[in-house]
């Protein structure tokens, strides 16, 4: 049989369950415990608040046979009647509901707050025992045994909710948390974390989330952060969210596993539902994916600017260049000193290549230059200039 544990209850649950399974194993009973699975429900706390938790599927089967003997049931006897606690799910016969605690064994007739039910595997034949007597059936295993095994099956059941005292872990859902990174962002921009986090991205996307979701925020800072979400029409439920936040996971499946950080990212997006200490490495997808659109589109225009760049003016020929664009693309050490070679654009997309070993101040204005040759580099049409001066 299978039953859904909450998280917080495993390691205490876990011990008890592997202390039956070695008992029952010491006398030859079969107790199977193992841990199959997990699922996500939603709960709600005492303050009303709403959040996402992971239970962990144990599935538990068990058959106390000992001597061709099966253990059935135990028997709690009261006032009212007599309180069947099955340890399987054969049916106790009708006679044991109100039945005296007679060990059927021994015949012996005395006050017993409880019995243990056997069952004959061959015959079908039921016998109600007392303590003393049960070890005769079950080759010595003890009513303590015998009672630990019936309850663990009730410690299951009971696990199904959070014990007392236990550790609540909250999970969000990860596109449900990406959506309001995306609105975030939207409207506020990206905010790196910093040491106090205020007014970091991540922060902010959290008390926003928790807004939406029931978080326990006092009255002021309530008001505060709903003024806010109000204010900008805070909205992760938005095409808009939802739009780029599907983008930017399909970007980010595409992409390999080149270090660490990739892979980490890759990681826990893919997760269905996160821990809060998960909230940080995937509130970094959007600005990850936001650089390499940047640089696509800076990739487009470079090619653009390769297709349409063409060799300016004759080689000989002395030419002035009003300069859009300036930078040194390489350099390197010779005997006559670190040479570097600069790529110069004007304002029609013309691009000039300059190989010198003179020092070039930031803020050039104005080249006169030489024409020495018409070159090509990349389907990037170069005019390549010397004995430049600068202005």
């Amino acid at each position: 049989m299978r039953y859904a544990i909450y998280e917080g209850n495993m390691e205490r649950l876990g011990k008890k369950m592997a202390r039956i399974q070695s008992k029952c194993r010491k006398y030859g009973c079969d107790f199977h415990y193992e841990e199959v699975g997990e699922e996500f429900r939603e709960l709600t706390d005492d303050n009303g608040c709403t959040y996402t938790a992971r239970f962990v599927i144990i599935e538990a089967e068990g058959v106390a046979v000992v001597n061709g003997w099966r253990f059935i049931a135990k028997v709690e006897h009261t006032e009212k009647g007599n309180l069947i606690n099955r340890a399987c799910d054969i049916e106790v016969p009708e006679r044991y509901y109100t039945g005296l605690p007679v060990c059927e064994h021994c015949n012996s007739k005395r006050l017993r707050k409880d019995t243990y039910i056997v069952m004959d595997e061959e015959t079908g034949e039921f016998k109600q025992v007392g303590k003393s007597c049960l070890k005769d059936f079950t080759h010595g295993m003890s009513a303590e045994v015998a009672a630990q095994y019936v309850a663990a099956f009730d410690d299951l059941i009971e696990g199904e909710a959070p014990y007392e005292g236990c550790k609540i872990r909250c999970y969000i859902e990860t596109e449900e948390w990406l959506r309001y990174v995306s609105e975030t962002i939207r409207h506020f921009g990206y905010v790196k974390y910093n040491d106090d986090g205020e007014d970091s991205t991540r922060m902010r996307a959290g008390k926003y989330y928790w807004m939406d979701h029931g978080g326990d925020f006092g009255k002021k800072e309530r008001e505060r952060y709903r003024a806010e979400m109000d204010a900008c029409g805070f909205n992760p439920e938005s095409d808009e969210a939802k739009s780029e936040t599907a983008a930017a996971m399909e970007w980010l499946v595409a992409q390999d596993e080149s270090n660490n950080y990739m892979h980490n990212l890759k990681t826990a997006c893919a997760l269905t539902y996160i821990e809060s200490r998960h909230l940080g490495i995937t509130a970094s997808l959007f600005p990850a994916y936001n650089r390499e659109l940047a640089s696509e589109d800076e990739r487009r225009r470079r090619e653009k600017a390769a297709k349409s760049s063409e060799w300016f003016g004759e080689v000989g020929q002395r030419i002035e260049v009003e300069v859009a664009e300036m930078s040194c693309l390489t350099g390197w050490e010779t005997q006559w000193g670190y040479t570097k070679i600069y790529k110069i654009v004007d304002a029609a997309g013309h691009v000039f290549t300059w190989k010198t070993s003179n020092w070039v101040e930031d803020g050039v204005k104005t080249i006169k230059g030489t024409i020495k040759a018409h070159n090509e580099y990349k389907g990037m049409k170069q005019t390549e200039l010397t004995r430049c001066k600068c202005a």
